[in-house]
């Protein structure tokens, strides 16, 4: 009894080919529709739109309340009122109006609220002013930027850091919780506070004030290299919990 070799099957080109173009039009229909899905998803979900911020008349203090949103104030020698702006965020489901920063002028005191018109919204908001302001900010899970100001600072936040450089001999008060402090002085402000839970704190002053440091934190030592006089009418009040206190 003889055996018939088993014939050889050869590939059939056209059905390959045919494979691959159909995984080519899956894949080309397939990644169009992912696309649209985020476009879609972006335009409905969320809205971005940037509010020019500006006052002409002279400004001598500044006060922000805003909330969940990062402040931004920049001594400026060229400015005498204000310019920046505001960097607007909201769900468009949250509301029908359009959130806005409102700006109310009195006697060279300006102050600038967030609007949300009954919703959801942010505000990242950035200004110039001039350097001689006194400066308040009230804000929350948010940061505090403020830079080359001499007048006196008020700075609140939570869950946020506070940076301030290059500040004058205006007192200076900083409060926030779970996150850090920084601030660095040109000038001697009679009176240095920040206060802040779980995070570091570090001041950094004009080499030659001489200061009281009042100085409570928990778990860590503090560091204190700056020019010190425990009989001095100069305060340094630093509080923290679980954190480093630095000043020099």
């Amino acid at each position: 009894m003889s055996t018939e070799p088993t014939p050889t099957r050869r590939p059939i080109a056209g059905i390959r080919v045919s494979t691959v173009a159909l995984l080519g039009v899956v894949a080309a229909i397939a990644i169009p529709c992912g696309a649209a899905a985020l476009v879609v998803s972006g335009s409905i979900d969320s809205q971005h739109t940037q509010q020019t911020l500006g006052q002409a008349d002279p400004v001598t203090r500044v006060v922000v309340e805003d909330s969940d949103s990062t402040v931004r104030i920049t001594g400026n020698a060229a400015v005498s009122g204000m310019t920046g702006k505001a960097d607007l965020t909201w769900h468009s489901f949250s509301g029908t109006g359009h959130p806005k920063v409102t700006q109310q002028y009195a006697d060279g005191v300006l102050t600038l609220t967030k609007d949300c018109d009954g919703g959801d919204c942010g505000a990242g908001i950035d200004i110039q002013v001039p350097p001689t302001v006194s400066v308040q900010v009230t804000t929350s899970n948010a940061s505090i930027f403020v830079t080359n100001v001499s007048g006196p600072v008020n700075l609140h936040s939570t869950n946020a850091d506070i940076h301030a450089d290059q500040l004058g001999s205006g007192d200076a008060v900083m409060n926030t919780t779970n996150a850090s402090i920084k601030a660095s002085f040109v000038g001697g402000p009679r009176n240095i506070t920040a206060a802040t839970t779980n995070a570091s704190v570090l001041i950094v002053t004009d080499g030659s004030t001489l200061y009281y440091d009042k100085v409570s934190t928990t778990n860590a030592e503090p560091n204190l290299q700056n020019q010190q006089d425990h009989r001095s009418n100069n305060v340094i009040d630093v509080t923290t919990t679980n954190a480093g206190v630095t000043i020099k």
